[in-house]
C-alpha cells in the first residue's frame, strides 16, 4: 500500500499537463483549421497595403481620407510603389474604397 501513495502523480502536476497541452492545441487547432488557400492570403495583403496606403494618405492631410472612389483612384496613380495601378484581386474581384470607413473594404470569395 505504502508504494501505491509513493507512485501516484499529484494533482497539481496533472493539471499544470492539461494546462500546457491545452494552451499548446489552442495555438495549433486555428492554424490547421482556418488555414486560407494562398489566393485568399494575397488578397488580404493587398487590402492591408491599400489601407496602409490611405492612412499614410491621412497622417499627410491633417487625417483626412479621400472622399470617393475617383480621388482613391487618383492616390493609387500618383503611387510609384503601385506603379499607378491597383493590384490585382487573385480572384478578379475588384477593390472598393468605402468613403465612409475611409478604407478598402474586404470582399468575400465564393468558392
Amino acid at each position: 500500500m505504502a508504494r501505491w501513495k509513493e507512485s501516484r502523480v499529484p494533482l497539481l502536476e496533472i493539471v499544470f499537463c492539461l494546462l500546457v497541452f491545452g494552451l499548446l492545441a489552442a495555438v495549433a487547432i486555428p492554424s490547421f483549421v482556418y488555414s486560407d488557400d494562398p489566393k485568399s492570403a494575397g488578397c488580404r495583403a493587398n487590402i492591408d497595403l491599400l489601407n496602409q496606403k490611405i492612412r499614410r494618405y491621412a497622417r499627410a492631410h491633417n487625417g483626412w481620407t479621400p472622399a470617393d472612389q475617383a480621388e482613391f483612384q487618383q492616390l493609387i496613380a500618383a503611387d510609384p510603389g503601385l506603379r499607378g495601378a491597383l493590384p490585382k484581386c487573385p480572384f478578379g474581384q475588384p477593390y472598393v474604397f468605402d468613403p465612409a470607413s475611409g478604407q478598402v473594404v474586404p470582399h468575400h470569395h465564393e468558392r
